[in-house]
């Protein structure tokens, strides 16, 4: 490789491509023994070289006056360097015979060296002979010039038509070492895995630059070839990833497992980015086949991947969007299982921090940690998460935002699918209650610790806990939401004014449901009815219009003991209201005694649908358009607006299933 391949350029070996093919061909003996992979390697470094050359080769002929193959201070193919080289000639009367040599050299080499193939003009001299023998070894030595006088064998004739069929084009030398060097990844060295990467990665820069994204839309003879032989090579990669990643598994020893693992990632890379040069993505469900979607799909669950390589795993979903929905699906939700476990430990990290603690960036945190909970099933994030939005309501200064956020959380955890997670959240809460409105609080300062159920006075958290948390079948979550309502219901005492009407006008809209529960037997029945009763003495718990509603309310209740009790407070509330006495009519007892069951029906009623077939459409107005329609002395326009009106009176009699009258249904029939 050192000797032809820098002596010609480098497409001539594919113009005579017999070389190439051999160099392919041995690409096979990787798979043998007793040392025949070497000569597969070294296969490998010549097919390595030779894209280097034509990519040296291609950019020099895009700009041959500032392309140089070596990085030296003075290019040959500068300007300056030019300049040297016409000095030299200018002063040197004898050109060395070295410098005429007629054998072809690689444009942007500089100087000269021995070509070891028995043609080097210097071949003659020696460095330790004396001048006089150098002159007549020159003497000896056949001039350039002279050439064309010695007698040479006659070439053979090459057929040109033969040799232009039998040459590759820079496409198909780019797609044939993707055949014959993709199969080579399965093997189980390290190095030839290595060293066929290192020739793809060399080849695929060649395909960016002589393949376009344009041949999948390619027709022609050659287009369909080209189409047919990546597809199986990006078919082959699939399988190849595949079969790395299924040999990945606790019972083989540790280098195997390396080994592997390191191969399915680089062989990833490569996959990728191929199909990055080659296929544009809209075009992925129609081109690629099975492996390469499992391959990705596979790769696209690859956590250490997807955090050190973030734009191969975009370009990685973006594909499997396009080849499986049902896959892209299963990756849509496992990263968002991922991340919110990844967030559950980061707001169990921030937790256990001392200092100031961003409070809204710890909500965000405890939502999203929510959604993983069936995956990690760490309980004691609830109580954590439970105390944070209690401490946000306790604070006066709390934003409402926060404070909206931390509701948002509360809510979904109190409506958690997982039992167990619900049962713990009730729990928590009551727990909460109880440290807040407890008896052992009464030597303690009644402000500095009611603050703290907050988070429960909203009419959101006290619709749920009523409607959902008292019927809910396990006995966890009913028992501990009747609780919570109860120790809130009695503990006005412990609490503050301000916690008081704020409980209170939280209650306001849920009294109607709390009221399903009113019992004069239960204790939190029996303190649903306390919210209803006044006296002239004590001060009034709800707002007088508030109170009037609960206890026309009550009067619907089934137990006959509640409705007495209603009667009683709605009787003592009509008698000592402002201007009782003024009203008309007086409220006579025998009367009132009766309103007991006024809402109570002793004979269930069955309501019956009217379903009588009746034509809504008069039959004077029908014929009257119908006239209208057949008259020919009318505007063509009129006529077309006729048969419009027509037209919906026959649709609308059909679908309400009423008769057409028969003379209009002859007409039409005509």
């Amino acid at each position: 490789k050192d000797v032809i391949m820098q002596d010609f350029p480098a497409e001539i070996f594919l113009q005579r491509p017999k070389i190439v093919q051999s160099l392919l061909s041995l690409l096979k003996l990787a798979f043998g023994g007793d040392g025949k992979h070497r000569l597969a390697l070294q296969s490998v470094s010549c097919l390595q070289q030779l894209c280097m050359y034509l990519r040296n080769r291609l950019n020099f002929h895009r700009d041959p006056g500032f392309f140089s193959n070596k990085h030296d201070t003075v290019s040959q193919n500068s300007s300056l360097s030019y300049c040297h080289e016409a000095r030299g000639t200018h002063h040197s009367q004898n050109p060395s015979p070295g410098s005429s040599s007629p054998r072809p050299s690689v444009v942007g080499r500089t100087g000269q060296r021995p070509r070891g193939d028995g043609q080097d003009w210097d071949a003659a001299s020696s460095s330790g002979s004396s001048s006089h023998a150098h002159v007549n070894s020159r003497i000896s030595v056949h001039s350039p010039l002279d050439m064309g006088h010695i007698d040479l064998p006659e070439l053979e004739t090459e057929d040109t038509l033969e040799l232009q069929f039998q040459q590759l084009s820079l496409p198909q030398f780019c797609v044939s070492i993707l055949e014959s060097a993709v199969p080579l990844l399965r093997t189980g060295s390290r190095q030839v895995i290595i060293r066929v990467l290192e020739l793809l990665t060399e080849d695929m820069t060649l395909i960016g630059e002589a393949i376009s994204t344009d041949i999948w839309d390619d027709s022609s003879l050659f287009g369909i070839d080209m189409k047919e032989k990546l597809l199986l090579v990006l078919g082959a990669l699939g399988e190849t990833m595949c079969y790395h990643k299924s040999s990945i598994s606790l019972e083989q020893p540790e280098v195997m497992l390396v080994h592997h693992r390191m191969a399915f990632i680089s062989i990833s890379l490569f996959a990728v980015r191929l199909l990055q040069t080659l296929l544009p993505v809209e075009k992925a469900s129609e081109f690629l086949s099975e492996p390469m979607s499992t391959a990705l799909f596979l790769l696209s669950l690859d956590m250490p991947i997807s955090l050190e390589y973030p734009n191969i795993h975009e370009a990685v979903v973006a594909y499997l969007e396009q080849l499986n929905s049902e896959n892209y699906s299963i990756y849509k939700r496992t990263a968002e299982a991922v991340y919110s476990i990844e967030c559950t430990c980061n707001f169990l990290s921030d937790i256990g921090k001392e200092g100031e603690k961003n409070l809204l960036e710890l909500v965000e945190l405890a939502d999203q940690a929510l959604r993983s909970f069936s995956y990690h099933q760490h309980f004691p994030l609830i109580k954590e998460i439970i105390s944070i939005c209690s401490k946000i309501w306790k604070s006066a200064q709390a934003s409402p935002l926060l404070q909206g956020e931390s509701q948002k959380v509360l809510l979904h955890m109190l409506s958690h699918p997982l039992p167990r997670v619900k049962a713990e959240t009730y729990h928590h809460c009551l727990e909460i209650t109880k440290e807040c409105l407890g008896v052992h609080n009464v030597t303690k300062p009644v402000s500095s610790l009611c603050n703290g159920i907050h988070f429960l006075l909203h009419p959101k958290v006290l619709y749920e806990i009523s409607v959902f948390g008292i019927q809910e079948p396990k006995s966890e979550v009913n028992t501990a939401a009747k609780a919570i309502l109860l120790y809130l219901l009695q503990g006005r005492l412990m609490m503050t004014a301000l916690t008081w009407n704020k409980f209170i006008e939280s209650l306001c809209p849920v009294i109607p449901i709390l009221q399903g529960y009113a019992d004069t037997e239960d204790p939190l029945g029996n303190c649903i009815l306390l919210l209803s009763k006044a006296s002239s003495d004590t001060e009034e718990i709800l707002p007088c219009t508030t109170r009037l509603k609960s206890m026309l309310r009550l009067l619907l209740v089934k137990k006959p003991s509640v409705r007495s009790l209603a009667l009683k407070l709605l009787a003592f509330h009509l008698t000592s209201e402002e201007g009782a006495d003024t009203k008309r009519p007086l409220i006579d007892a025998r009367v009132l005694s009766r309103v007991t069951n006024l809402f109570i029906v002793k004979k269930p009623i069955e309501l019956k649908l009217d379903d009588r077939r009746e034509l809504v459409i008069k039959l004077e107005t029908v014929e009257k358009v119908y006239e209208i329609f057949t008259s020919d002395d009318v505007d063509l326009v009129l006529r077309k607006s006729a048969a419009e009106q027509l037209a919906v009176i026959m649709q609308g009699c059909r679908m309400f299933g009423t008769t057409m009258p028969h003379t209009l249904e002859e007409g039409f029939m005509w």
